[in-house]
């Protein structure tokens, strides 16, 4: 079992997480450029999240269409 933390609004989410990945060493091979995918690979080798699939399945969304077409307008 895993902890997890909660938030009230969208804002603070986007601010503890730039600040998890900015601060801890364990994600400064993550930051560097690269597309989406590799990012998302990146995370899951640094140990970002506790799913084995989580890198695959965030490659998904982002090649998918709904995505695609959400950010089309």
């Amino acid at each position: 079992m895993e902890c997890f933390c909660v938030y009230v609004f969208y804002g603070e989410v986007f601010c503890d997480y730039t600040n998890l990945l900015t601060s801890n060493p364990r994600y400064a091979e993550v930051l560097n450029p690269q597309d989406a995918a590799g990012f998302a690979r990146g995370l899951q080798r640094a140990g970002y999240a506790t799913d084995p699939m989580y890198a695959a399945k965030l490659e998904r969304i982002i090649g998918g269409a709904a995505l695609r077409d959400g950010m089309s307008g």
